[in-house]
């Protein structure tokens, strides 16, 4: 019998798995979701949330940026000034993806940019090379994968970062109630083929995965992607007329599964609401004569 206050020593205590040797993708989807949807989470679980090393997560929480690697034969192509800062031996080259059609449709209509910056090596400057992406407001930047047969995703006007060369952006056009209604425009981005693409937001980003006949309503402005082919419509946020009014919800997106959607935890049309009482008012007259502010 050990002494008091002392223990038997069975064996050495088990080490801890290495950061670098723990799982990259966690909080898998139930298993009715089915093979093909997205098993991962919010990239601000790991620093190194590609388990290939392409794109690392430098820094997390609001002020996310994402270096990617950029080699001889792996590019990547970004959203337009998005681009920090990158090694001396990468290129930037300018594209329109899919045509003038579709690029005047994707930045006039679902809030991108006509062209998309592609990055590669310098010819003979070496084997490898390093961009740093930042998006454009606060938020959270996430990876999901395409393999290239399961559903691609729709991503809302800005939140499209950047993706492999392999990935396809086209443009996806709502029905009349969802863009008059949805908060996103009466276009969206659609990203497809095979390959990873990131995905930005105001704020930080929660996943919820429907099973096949589950609805979840989701305020208008907070949806950031979801999967491609989901089925959603416009509804009242609560079930009579008079409530939904009086709580200053309005109409939401219904969004019935199967099916993975990810919502931002902040609108900009909520932050800008929320910014006009301290807005310098125009006019004024009287002794303290006033501020004139216009806005073009």
């Amino acid at each position: 019998m050990a002494a008091a206050g002392h223990y038997p020593v069975i064996g050495p205590p088990p080490e801890k798995e290495p950061t670098e040797r723990q799982p990259l993708l966690v909080n898998a989807a139930p298993a009715i979701m089915g093979a093909g949807y997205y098993q991962g989470t919010a990239a601000l679980q790991h620093n190194n949330f590609d388990p290939t090393g392409k794109y690392k997560l430098k820094c997390e929480g609001a002020f996310a940026a994402v270096e990617c690697a950029i080699s001889e034969s792996d590019g990547l192509k970004s959203q337009g000034s998005v681009m920090v800062t990158m090694s001396g031996n990468v290129d930037i080259d300018t594209k329109m993806e899919g045509g003038l059609g579709l690029s005047l449709l994707r930045c006039c209509c679902a809030g991108g940019s006509m062209f998309f910056s592609h990055y590669s090596i310098k010819p003979g400057q070496g084997p490898r090379g390093d961009v740093l992406l930042a998006p454009p407001v606060p938020g959270e930047v996430i990876l999901l994968p395409l393999d290239g047969m399961s559903p691609g995703w729709v991503v809302q006007p800005g939140g499209f970062l950047a993706c492999d060369h392999s990935v396809s952006i086209g443009v996806k056009m709502l029905d009349i109630a969802q863009g008059c209604c949805g908060g996103e425009g009466f276009f969206v981005m659609e990203a497809g083929g095979r390959g990873r693409l990131l995905i930005c937001s105001y704020g930080a980003i929660t996943r919820y995965d429907l099973a096949p006949g589950e609805k979840r309503k989701i305020d208008n402005g907070y949806c950031v992607a979801w999967t491609s082919g989901m089925q959603w419509t416009i509804a009242k946020a609560a079930r009579g007329l008079w409530n939904t009014v009086v709580s200053g919800e309005g109409l939401v997106a219904n969004f019935t599964g199967p099916g993975t959607v990810f919502v931002q935890t902040r609108s900009m049309q909520n932050l800008a609401n929320a910014l006009v009482p301290y807005l310098p008012k125009t006019g004024g007259g009287g002794s303290g004569g006033g501020i004139e502010v216009s806005i073009a």
